[in-house]
């Protein structure tokens, strides 16, 4: 069946005329009536009756209408959906973002994005790198950011959006609070390390192997910042983390920042989205909000 000669029917019936149909369509109305005519022969009904100078419907073309009367009905909800995907005004912002981002960074950045296009959907997971990575490379997200010195992946392009401090922070009753402690020194205490994949993880690692010093020895291992930042506060074991994380704890008194002399480590944190791929369009204007705010590069 010819949809568009429904459409064109609908606009007959609706009208009760072949000029106003044609004019709404901005068609002739010799093909207007021979849209008309079609539709009658494909159905093997008659659709119209002359009256006066007008149409009347027959019971054939009251039952057509009806359906042809959805049938625009849907065309017109598709154009709006659409139209609302392609401008960015509608559809899903999927992020994957690793903890500190997803905690300190992108709340306030999806608070004013929300305000901006509030059709939109929004769905963030929080995950380690590789899970960020991961979820953005199975098509799960439109974009991960990551927390931590990342290399360049394959099939991934990123980009710097900012730039933190990493500490080394321990409870505050710590033998080495206060004091200006050697790398090498720091490693042979125990450590409160984040799990297999995450930035944190692979930062300290990476530190290790620049001075030449063996791994810490690992008094609890968890899978999170809040576990470690706690778990360190507890007095079991020193941690690394972002000073974003870590300062308020720190101002509170519950987590003492270590000197540790010669080590001044940066924690950037990424924007990957997949290679020569347009972004979809939702999340195309988050971020361009990114950049609006001044923290890409």
């Amino acid at each position: 069946m010819n949809l568009y000669g429904l459409i064109v029917f609908h606009h007959v019936a609706a009208t009760g005329s072949v000029t106003k149909a044609a004019e709404a369509l901005r068609i002739s109305q010799p093909a207007v009536t021979a849209h008309v005519r079609n539709m009658a022969a494909e159905l093997g009904v008659t659709l119209l009756a002359p009256k006066g100078r007008g149409i009347l419907l027959t019971e054939a073309g009251e039952r057509l209408a009806a359906h042809a009367a959805r049938l625009f009905s849907l065309q017109e909800a598709i154009k709006r959906d659409m139209g609302g995907y392609v401008s960015g005004e509608a559809g899903e912002l999927r992020l994957a973002a690793t903890s500190l981002p997803a905690n300190f960074l992108l709340p306030v950045r999806l608070a004013s994005y929300r305000a901006a296009y509030p059709r939109v959907a929004i769905a963030m997971r929080t995950v380690n790198a590789d899970g960020a990575l991961q979820a953005l490379l199975r098509y799960e997200a439109d974009a991960a950011i990551v927390g931590g010195g990342v290399p360049e992946q394959p099939g991934l392009m990123r980009r710097l959006l900012i730039e933190d401090e990493l500490w080394f922070v321990a409870a505050r009753g710590h033998a080495l609070a206060g004091k200006r402690v050697p790398f090498l020194a720091l490693m042979n205490e125990p450590f409160v390390v984040r799990e297999p994949g995450s930035a944190a993880r692979e930062q300290l690692l990476s530190l290790c192997r620049i001075n030449g010093a063996p791994p810490p020895a690992a008094a609890l291992q968890v899978s999170g910042v809040h576990e470690s930042l706690h778990a360190a506060a507890s007095g079991l074991g020193v941690t690394f983390v972002s000073s974003m994380e870590a300062s308020a704890a720190v101002g509170r008194g519950e987590l003492v920042r270590l000197q540790v002399e010669g080590v001044e480590q940066r924690n950037p944190i990424l924007l990957f989205t997949r290679a020569d791929e347009a972004l979809p369009p939702a999340a195309a204007h988050f971020v361009d909000l990114l950049a609006g705010a001044g923290i890409t590069s």
